[in-house]
């Protein structure tokens, strides 16, 4: 009679699951049906039936039926062996029930930790191609000896994201790494195009074709791809689907990625229509934001929507520095901790179990580099 019982995920320390795997056999030669199955828990008190199942389970004459029985036992205290006991009834072709001699099994139990989900790399950058213009192959370069999962922050190909912008001016850099890279759309990917090419080129790794905002789970970390060219607010379609989105997340870290920077030092300026997505964002307890659109490298610290400095706010990336060129300083942001714009290259992510390290990697012969860590926050509201 194989046996196991394990610790009731998520349940209380005393919570546990029993499976046991019964075989019968009928042996007078008469078809019988197992109609009772009681389980009885011996406590300090002698034993107290906790689970009665009523079944319709055929014995075929001479023959074995097989059937699992799943119950949850309740240990209380600090114990950590019980006896248990399986009562079987029996019944003929006649009605006549008949007692099976009671089967008892002592168990101990033993809690065994849970594995350890695996640290993730994450690396990428945003406004990366045009044919002639920059060095996306210096950053793509990069990529070739980072391992892990590529991101990108929109202005993939330029100007317009044709398709044959991705095909001549992005697919021979970035292009070979498409298999693990998941975008983010820009305007220079929407706006001629609605996102057309993009689609097309990246596929199932972007998303439902035409939202241009989609999800996923990396390590222990939720991923959320947004679409900065489209509404945003509260009764927008990509709002209420990201309402939706974090409230079935279990994960405690988030990150979420998007084009346009809601802040940031560079020439394009703030970009307001995102603040509603970052005020939700926050409140669910995110806690990284990566943007590109300013082609420049900067740093914030966590704060919340309107631009106050907070621990349990979100810390801001602005990673245009795939290849494309680069912007001068335009302002001096509030909050602003870094800034660059001297140096392309691309920002890698080391994403573990409620935390994340985070490294600016340059192209090779500059040697700006930025990095730390940091603890993931916990949801402002329930």
């Amino acid at each position: 009679m194989p046996l196991t019982a394990t610790r009731g995920l998520g349940a209380a320390a005393s919570s546990y699951r029993v499976d046991v795997d019964l075989t019968f056999r009928e042996t007078a030669g008469t078809p019988a049906r197992i109609t009772k199955l009681k389980v009885d828990i011996f406590a300090p008190s002698g034993w107290s039936n906790a689970t009665a199942y009523d079944t319709n389970l055929a014995i075929a004459a001479l023959g074995a039926a097989n059937q699992t029985l799943t119950t949850v036992v309740n240990v209380e205290g600090s114990t950590e062996s019980v006896r248990w006991r399986l009562a079987t009834t029996v019944t003929d072709p006649d009605g006549q029930a008949f007692n099976v001699t009671p089967v008892e099994l002592d168990l101990r139990f033993v809690t065994t930790a849970p594995t350890p989900v695996p640290d993730e790399v994450f690396v990428g950058a945003g406004d990366i191609a045009k044919c002639g213009v920059g060095d996306p192959e210096a950053t793509a370069k990069l990529l070739d000896r980072i391992p892990g999962t590529v991101f990108t922050l929109g202005d993939n190909a330029q100007s317009n994201g044709f398709a044959e912008e991705y095909t001549h001016c992005y697919d021979p850099t970035w292009g070979r790494h498409k298999w693990r890279t998941f975008p983010t759309v820009g305007n220079h990917d929407w706006d001629a195009t609605a996102g057309g090419p993009y689609f097309a080129y990246f596929g199932a790794n972007a998303g439902p074709p035409g939202p241009g905002y989609y999800s996923y789970t990396l390590g222990s970390w939720h991923i959320v791809s947004l679409n900065s060219n489209v509404a945003g607010g509260p009764g927008s379609p990509q709002y209420e689907w990201l309402k939706a989105d974090l409230a079935a997340s279990p994960a405690t870290c988030t990150l979420a990625m998007w084009h346009h920077p809601l802040f940031t030092s560079g020439p394009n300026g703030n970009t307001g229509r995102m603040r509603d997505i970052w005020r939700l964002l926050n409140q669910a307890g995110a806690d990284v934001v990566l943007n590109g659109h300013d082609h420049v490298y900067e740093r914030f610290t966590p704060q919340d929507a309107d631009g106050r400095p907070t621990p349990r706010g979100m810390r801001e990336f602005i990673v245009g520095t795939g290849g494309y060129s680069l912007y001068d300083r335009a302002s001096s942001q509030p909050n602003s901790e870094i800034f660059e714009n001297r140096t392309w290259g691309v920002l890698k992510l080391t994403l573990k179990s409620g935390k994340y390290d985070w490294e600016f990697v340059p192209v090779a012969g500059k040697s700006f580099r930025d990095f730390g860590s940091a603890a993931c926050v916990a949801p402002s509201t329930p």
